[in-house]
């Protein structure tokens, strides 16, 4: 749990530190966040859980990225910067984008998907549920 929150803590600092004034919407306050959503992943993954989505805010979904899903903090850290190789659709920007990567327990590989996240916050939650729902059925 330590090695999550100083994770979690350490990746706030250095992006608060090395590009001050860019919107992060930082995990500050709900720190937690990162080992909880490791150990629900762990358990899940021990209990045959072979898939997993998540809908979230803006706020902590860079953490989530780099500390959960496992993002190369260099990506993420270009696209602050500008240099990112792939061109974000008009309006879309680093904390609207989703992921996807496969997350090793000792139950096998939980393939982790977290949605995109429009401006509008409230959105989230068909697309998930849209989204779970078509990988029951395939």
């Amino acid at each position: 749990i330590l090695k999550g929150l100083t994770a979690a803590d350490g990746l706030e600092k250095y992006l608060g530190a090395k590009f001050p004034g860019a919107k992060r919407f930082s995990l500050e306050g709900g720190d937690a966040l990162v080992p909880m959503l490791k150990e629900l992943i762990h358990r899940a993954g021990e209990s045959g859980q072979q898939e997993a989505v998540i809908g979230m805010a803006h706020r902590g979904r860079l953490n989530v990225l780099v500390n959960v899903l496992g993002k190369n903090p260099s990506e993420l850290f270009n696209e602050f910067a500008g240099k990112h190789k792939e061109t974000l659709s008009s309006g879309d920007v680093k904390y609207h984008m989703g992921y996807s990567s496969d997350f090793a327990t000792s139950g096998g590989n939980v393939h982790m998907a977290l949605a995109f996240n429009p401006s509008h916050l409230e959105i989230v939650n068909p697309v998930v549920m849209g989204s779970v729902r078509a990988r029951l059925d395939r």
